[in-house]
């Protein structure tokens, strides 16, 4: 029981890194900049960083295995709005 909670506490911590990585990835001057590499569960229906980020971001979920399904809806238009990365209607 413990090995199985300390696995678990695992997973969030290296989530909650992942997470603070991506955050880190997104960042642009204008919507050309920013590219969606998909979604991932936890880390959303679409994941957006700078485009000059792109296959860092991606080799960062590669070994991500996700415990969770989104039922997304189709993208909308990104946005480049106070240097973050964003999709209309966010």
């Amino acid at each position: 029981m413990i090995l199985l909670f300390s696995m678990f506490l695992a997973c969030g911590v290296r989530e909650d890194r992942i997470q603070s990585k991506l955050d880190e990835m997104n960042y642009c001057d204008e919507a050309a900049d920013c590219v969606d590499i998909g979604g991932e569960c936890p880390f959303g229906c679409y994941i957006l960083v700078n485009q000059a980020e792109e296959s860092d971001a991606k080799a960062l979920l590669a070994g991500h295995v996700g415990t969770c399904v989104y039922d997304c809806v189709a993208p909308t238009e990104i946005l480049c709005e106070a240097g973050q990365c964003t999709m209309e209607g966010w």
